[in-house]
């Protein structure tokens, strides 16, 4: 019999993304310690493979767009055949199935908010705030991957102080340590990028909130109003933005100078073969590749939005600009595009800050910190629960 406990991940879908990086990087990092399952509401995609020999189960509730009612049934089934002792849910597509948790007899659930999407930036939709506020009776703990989520949930969306936990997201460095000499030929990227031309980096789902529309825009500046035609844009990712993305750059004529690569599963080989790294989001949590590409000794030019500026250390591993901004943004990509020693200066300097503060130990430390305590409490709970059961007996 297996004693370590049963933590269950509930989440949308697992495929590309950070917030599902982040959950297969932490089961990765702590099976030594509890056993995982993972249920997708709406299945899975090309991360499940690399929990495959990890899990215990893998289950999809093939949820069907919109309100599937029969859904909420299929998760409480699942629920009673796994019978974890923690359950942790991840955003708002998951959030109202808090009561099915615990009517499947689960003790303890967790809720973790990794950012909010393009239909609600700013956090202030009315019934996704009306949401959070009936589901917290049911939540034992939040988890905010940024500051600026852990004050929106206590402060807009009325959680309990005490209930909600920072913890930041955190990668493996060495796996992005990937050595390139930049006179050589970029094995990646082929004849589309030779030695010479400078690279920038984006890799996002392709997604309004990524506003990769805004960053074709900026690229578009930085090659014509700036002088700098021998610039190259690559866009790592999939999305619902791709058949607009396409348009935008025949529209934009930039057919010869950016790639839209898909999925990838040599993001740090392709890292590896950028100068900077671009991320134009409108809004985030802490955004997983920017860590990444930091880790990849990339400089950075982000949008000041969410956690970004936690990360991103103004004037010394990157630089912030406003969202929605392409002009500023080319001009900060301009910065780096002319400076090959202010390229290498804050590329070293961003990979030694994820070194020592969002590494995937650190992570991995606080959330088994964070299971063992409300497990802990759970257990100490019981006896308790047995003696006055057997008090009240006696008496009676």
């Amino acid at each position: 019999m297996n004693d370590k406990p049963l933590i269950v991940h509930v989440l949308y879908r697992l495929d590309t993304g950070g917030m599902e990086r982040i959950v297969v990087s932490l089961i990765n990092a702590t099976c030594d310690r509890y056993r995982h399952a993972v249920i997708a509401l709406s299945g899975f995609g090309v991360l499940r493979g690399e929990i495959e020999n990890t899990v215990t189960a893998c289950v999809s509730l093939e949820k069907k767009p919109g309100k599937d009612w029969p859904c909420y049934l299929r998760l409480w089934r699942a629920l009673r055949a796994l019978n974890p002792d923690l359950v942790q849910t991840y955003n708002i597509g998951t959030l109202d199935f808090a009561p099915i948790v615990k009517m499947a007899g689960v003790s303890r659930l967790v809720h973790a908010e990794h950012g909010r999407d393009a239909t609600d930036p700013e956090g202030e939709n009315p019934r996704y705030l009306r949401l959070r506020r009936w589901m917290a009776p049911f939540i034992d703990r939040y988890v905010a991957v940024s500051p600026d989520l852990q004050k929106w949930l206590t402060e807009r969306a009325g959680i309990r102080r005490s209930k909600v936990a920072y913890i930041a997201n955190g990668v493996d460095a060495a796996m992005f340590s990937v050595p390139r000499v930049a006179s050589e030929p970029r094995r990646q990227l082929g004849g589309f990028a030779p030695p010479g031309t400078v690279v920038v980096g984006n890799i996002a789902r392709l997604d309004k909130v990524k506003d990769q529309a805004g960053l074709l825009l900026a690229f578009k500046f930085l090659r014509e109003k700036a002088g700098h035609a021998d610039c190259r844009l690559i866009i790592v990712g999939e999305g619902p933005q791709r058949e607009v993305l396409e348009r935008q750059i025949v529209q934009l004529g930039l057919v010869e100078t950016v790639r839209l690569l898909g999925n990838r599963d040599d993001v740090a080989e392709l890292l590896a073969e950028c100068d900077v790294f671009a991320l134009s989001s409108i809004a985030e949590g802490m955004p997983v590749t920017l860590l990444e590409a930091m880790a990849a000794g990339l400089p950075v030019v982000a949008t000041d939005v969410g956690g970004v500026a936690l990360v991103v250390e103004a004037g010394v591993t990157g630089t912030l600009v406003l969202a929605g901004d392409p002009p500023a943004m080319a001009e900060a990509l301009r910065a780096y595009v002319e400076d090959a020693t202010l390229r290498r200066q804050h590329g070293a300097a961003g990979c030694a800050r994820v070194a020592a503060q969002f590494s995937l130990n650190a992570m991995a430390t606080a959330y088994a910190t964070l299971y063992d305590g409300l497990l802990g409490a759970l257990a100490s709970a019981a006896p308790a629960r047995a003696l006055s059961g057997l008090a009240e007996r006696k008496e009676n």
